[in-house]
């Protein structure tokens, strides 16, 4: 059982202002990995701490959702990390739109690995799978080829037309 000295010790060093922290000589951060429990905070420069322990810049150091993680407590100010554009900020692991494991909104890059067309189960890639517009390409977070297929009638409706044409 914690005394209740113990309590508010946690307490005031969980609300500790960003400003009192210990700037990174560095530029690593935060507890885990690279910043194995330095607690240092980014510099100015370099504002956003990964999730891995480093300060940096750019989407690879300031995105907020996993795998990537942004950790605002260790980033020069809270307003340092954000959260990815939907079909405007380029993947950082491979996952497109926001279908299947697309749930970021990610574009795929325009050229280079892994490719820059986003499949219907949303990852990018280069294959016909993942560029055909008839296999449900994402054309908002990449390139598709070919157009997408019609919606097709109901089988009742499809069934119905065969037996008219069959009497013709």
């Amino acid at each position: 059982m914690l005394s209740s000295a113990s309590i508010l010790l946690l307490l005031s060093s969980a609300l500790l202002p960003l400003t009192s922290a210990v700037v990174s000589p560095n530029k690593t951060c935060g507890l885990l990995l690279a910043g194995s429990n330095n607690g240092y905070t980014c510099p100015g420069d370099a504002a956003c701490c990964s999730q891995y322990g480093y300060c940096g810049t750019g989407d690879n150091f300031c995105l907020t959702p996993a795998p990537v993680g942004c950790q605002s407590r260790y980033s020069n100010s809270t307003a340092a990390c954000y959260a990815p554009k939907n079909g405007t900020t380029v993947s950082v692991d491979g996952t497109c739109g926001n279908a299947g494991a697309g749930k970021n909104g990610y574009k795929c890059p325009a050229s280079g690995s892994p490719g820059s067309c986003c499949s219907a189960s949303g990852y990018c890639g280069s294959t016909a799978e993942h560029c055909a517009a008839a296999s449900g390409c994402q054309p908002g977070f990449g390139t598709c080829t070919g157009r997408a297929p019609r919606r097709s009638r109901n089988l009742w409706q499809e069934s119905e037309v065969e037996q008219e044409l069959e009497q013709e």
